[in-house]
């Protein structure tokens, strides 16, 4: 597919009872971007499902099943929650749980290794778990066709995997590279310290993944007993939405899980005794950054008074127009990265405020953070600022119902969490109910310092640290007073498909997807441009163009502008990619038009005002030094550089120290003036819209958009690699990163079909890099192909992360599976697995309006036509294997790849 030009820093809507990374531990306070505090949280759903529409029915042997049909599109979300989490280990089984959750994809009684996620990939679904400390919980979603392989599939894992002792012995192998890397993240270092200090005695103290010792010596007997214990009908809730009929798939359920035998265990959790005062812990790490979160004993699901700390969250810190963005990062410049997250899991959980800054700031930024949090325990909070909060809060449920996954979601976890999947309704009474007096009572009882825990991750250094357990204190107890004495408390009470295409009067191109099953609407605006209209003294100006468009325009503040969005409960973002740049908007269709207002007026009257243009740099040069930690980004980054040595390809992203020091207000106006011209422009809007309506609407609004005089960007390419190139870069890290890659094509290239096959052959968990690399050989947690097309040629890459005395064995591995690409032909089954999945991927990732403008947009906009996308299906399976064998012959040169390698790899690696 054409590669995936995200929108810049546009944060996605994670479903909030399904938010967690794949046997992640939650994150104290992680960025919504990537994923909230993450364990389930229940979705933003403003009213809850009708009785009528669920099936709800509970076996006699207690395996719970919930079935929602909703034939909006031909996909299924199947999901079973096993009522089992890392809380629930005993001593000496700490990482059980997340073990089975791989162990589970290790082959059953008929089905070998490698064929439970084949089965799914190839009946053209998506296949994952993930394991929390709650629960485990293991999902597919397909096309609605393919619903009996997965019902097939996921209860073949659950009722008869084998765990044979040498799959156990070579998982052990990869969960243990899977707890090296979360080593390698400074989030996750400091969030097991962070919880680890945060409950003494309670479970949630100990990492999901477990500690590696108690890994290592995982055998079957010990794996079976726990299955045993936990796997059992009464512990199991079958889940499912989408389009099916319900009586019969229960009918299903019911025929394979019925006769099974209760089970019982119980869970006898440890209680967490009354907090005695603030702690803290402070690490000191090979990073590059100084990292501050600070977590403060929350509050179990169940709770009345959970959703008041979601609502008080969303104030501090869950948006650009929050008090922490504004106030300490904004205005007193204290830090570069802030948010806040409220995690309500079964049991009392964390509410938690994180923040990456430099070593300077520090100690100053821990203090204003702690004014603002104090803050909120001394004066109501706005009528404004509570209706901004409450809105994007209920407006969730129209994003979250366009997705199957997020409907079974939603039942699951207000079942699991919720004690009932019709909980949901009291849930979002009480968010509707919230007063400012409710939030100031529970910052008050909950957000004091005596239930504080702070984590500092200091850079290794020289000399005495920035941070001690002492000066933490000290910050902590300066920021509250300063509050107490600058607030009063106030003593207020009783506050109540088919496409129509136009022509702009710009000459500007629009193309329209009208959808009326959802009140949701999505655009994008695109432009050629990128690092294709980037060199070495510009680098990375598109990318900090995107950002600096969100900074404010001439008639408002970044702050006002940010607000005004927010106020809609909108999306409204700029994202710059390889071959192009330009705008994003989501929102509710009855928020259109004062949306769009904002939209065009970004787009026609940025401000690019001189003081918002530094925090911008200073935004920037942090995450350049964030990239020295990323060692994967940093492999791609160095392979880019070595393979495209003049063309802009070849440049990263976010652009270099040097390039972002010389950028100024007035570069900003050139290149925003050189490609935002009309005739650059494709819009795409899918959703509920009248096509001429907005159509009217545009050529109105973006009349004033410059026109003519329009160059394309266009490079000159580099000649193709006639040699193998190599490029390391040492770095002290538990894992080397290796990227192997070719010159690929770009995206009007009639082979760029085949070649995506052969990316699917090679990556996915039922392709060859998975099974014979991770599987088989145990080398790595993460191995994947990638094949990124674009205006001018892009490239096909393999990336694997590996112990550093595996680095040679892994290389040897890949080119071992390129051998077997380029010489011989797929066998059947496994070629149509492949055509499979990627057709059912796209047409899973097409429920979102969001994805169908981007592919209409970007389509249109690189010469394919806007109806592109729909061929998409009819022309994977068109490849034949001797189009695969010629392709790969193409593009898969031996003798000239480029390979890039950083982390611990050695000198002579």
């Amino acid at each position: 597919m054409i590669e995936g030009e995200e929108p810049h820093r546009l944060p996605e809507r994670p479903c909030r009872a399904h938010s967690q990374a794949r046997s992640s531990r939650p994150s104290p306070a992680a960025p919504k971007a990537s994923g909230p505090l993450s364990a389930p949280r229940p979705l933003r759903y403003s009213t809850n499902l009708p009785v009528s529409r669920v099936h709800h029915e509970v076996l006699p042997n207690g395996l719970t099943i919930l079935l929602r049909e909703a034939h909006l599109a031909p996909v299924v979300n199947l999901q079973f929650w096993v009522n089992v989490g890392s809380a629930d280990e005993r001593p000496g089984e700490e990482g059980l749980a997340h073990f089975h959750e791989h162990m589970l994809f290790k082959g059953t009684e008929r089905r070998g290794v490698g064929d439970v996620a084949g089965d799914i990939e190839g009946a053209g679904g998506h296949i994952n778990a993930y394991t929390s400390f709650d629960m485990t919980v293991y999902y597919a979603t397909l096309p609605s066709d393919a619903l009996a392989t997965g019902v097939d599939v996921l209860s073949d894992a659950l009722l008869h995997s084998v765990f044979d002792p040498e799959e156990v012995r070579r998982e052990t192998e990869v969960v243990l590279e899977e707890i090296r890397r979360s080593e390698d993240s400074p989030g996750h270092v400091l969030s097991d310290a962070v919880f680890s200090e945060a409950y003494r005695v309670h479970p949630y103290r100990n990492p999901i993944l477990g500690p590696a010792q108690n890994v290592a010596g995982f055998d079957r007997e010990q794996v079976t007993r726990f299955f045993q214990r936990w796997y059992t009908p009464n512990n199991l809730v079958v889940v499912a939405a989408g389009d099916f009929d319900a009586p019969d798939l229960a009918a299903r359920i019911k025929e394979i899980f019925g006769n099974r035998t209760p089970g019982e265990a119980r869970p006898a959790r440890a209680a967490e005794p009354p907090r005695q005062g603030l702690r803290s812990v402070v690490l000191e790490r090979p990073f590059e950054r100084v990292r501050l979160d600070l977590a403060w004993t929350g509050l179990a699901f169940r709770s009345p008074d959970a959703t008041h700390l979601e609502l008080l969250s969303f104030i501090l810190g869950e948006s650009e127009s929050s008090r922490l963005v504004r106030n300490v990062k904004e205005r007193e410049g204290r830090v570069d990265r802030i948010d806040s997250s409220s995690y309500a899991p079964l049991e009392p959980g964390l509410f938690a405020v994180s923040a990456e800054v430099d070593s300077e700031r520090a100690s100053a930024a821990l203090e204003a953070i702690c004014r603002e949090v104090e803050r909120v325990r001394s004066e109501l909070v706005s009528l404004d600022e509570l209706e901004r909060a409450r809105a994007n809060f209920l407006a969730g449920e129209h994003f979250e119902r366009e997705s199957v996954s997020g409907m079974a979601s939603k039942l699951a976890s207000f079942q699991v969490l919720g004690g009932n999947w019709q909980a949901e309704k009291d849930y979002f009474d009480s968010i509707r109910r919230a007063t400012s007096e409710d939030l100031l009572r529970v910052a008050r009882e909950y957000l004091v310092p005596e239930h504080l825990t702070v984590g500092v991750m200091l850079a290794e250094q020289d000399g005495t640290p920035v941070l001690s357990s002492a000066s933490v204190e000290q910050s902590v107890a300066k920021g509250i007073e300063t509050t107490r004495r600058r607030f009063s408390v106030p003593r207020r009470t009783g506050q109540g498909e088919s496409i129509h295409s136009y022509q702009l009067s710009n000459g500007a191109a629009l193309h329209v997807l009208p959808r009326r099953d959802v009140p949701v609407v999505a655009v994008r605006a695109s432009f050629l441009g990128g690092l294709l209209a980037e060199d070495d003294a510009t680098a990375g100006v598109s990318s900090f163009l995107a950002s600096m468009w969100m900074r404010g325009t001439l008639a408002r503040s970044a702050s006002d502008f940010n607000r005004a969005v927010e106020n809609l409960a909108a999306e409204v973002d700029g994202f710059s990619g390889r071959n192009s740049l330009g705008f994003v908007l989501e929102v509710t269709s009855d928020k259109l038009d004062p949306t769009l207002d904002l939209f065009s007026e970004v787009m026609l009257e940025p401000a690019f005002d001189g003081e918002e243009l530094e925090r911008e740099r200073s935004e920037t040069l942090a995450s350049i030094e964030r990239r020295e930690d990323r060692l994967a980004q940093r492999a791609f980054l160095l392979f880019a550089e070595t393979h495209y040595e003049s063309h802009p390809y070849g440049l990263p992203m976010t652009g270099t120290r040097e390039s972002v020091l010389r950028y100024d207000v007035e570069l900003l106006r050139r290149h925003h003036a050189r490609l935002l011209r009309a005739e650059n422009l494709v819009i795409a809007v899918s959703g509920d819209v009248d096509p001429d309506a907005i159509a009217k609407s545009f050529s109105v609004r973006l009349a004033d958009l410059p026109s003519g005089d329009f160059e394309a960007p266009a490079p000159l390419m580099d000649p193709v690699p006639g040699e193998i190139r190599t490029a390391r870069a040492h770095k002290e890290r538990a894992q080397a990163h290796i990227l192997l890659g070719f010159r690929g094509l770009t995206v009007s290239d009639p082979d760029r079909h085949a070649l995506e096959v052969i990316a699917q052959l090679l990556a996915g968990q039922g392709g060859r890099l998975f099974l014979e690399l991770r599987d088989r050989r145990s080398l790595a947690y993460s191995v994947s192909a990638s094949n990124i097309e674009g205006v001018a040629p892009g490239f096909f890459s393999i990336y694997i992360a590996t112990a550093g005395e595996k680095v040679e064995e892994a290389q040897r591995a890949i080119l071992e599976q390129l051998e077997r690409l380029i010489s011989e032909a797929p066998a059947d089954d496994e070629f149509a697995r492949a055509k499979r999945y990627l057709s059912g991927s796209f047409a899973i990732d097409r429920q979102r309006n969001s994805a169908r403008a981007a592919h209409v947009s970007l389509d249109a906009l690189y010469g394919l036509g806007p109806e592109a996308s729909l061929a998409y299906a009819d022309q994977i399976e068109s490849v034949t294997k001797e189009d695969l064998l010629r392709v790969a012959q193409r593009v898969l040169r031996l003798d000239a790849y480029t390979i890039a390698l950083v982390g611990d790899i050695g000198p002579e690696n």
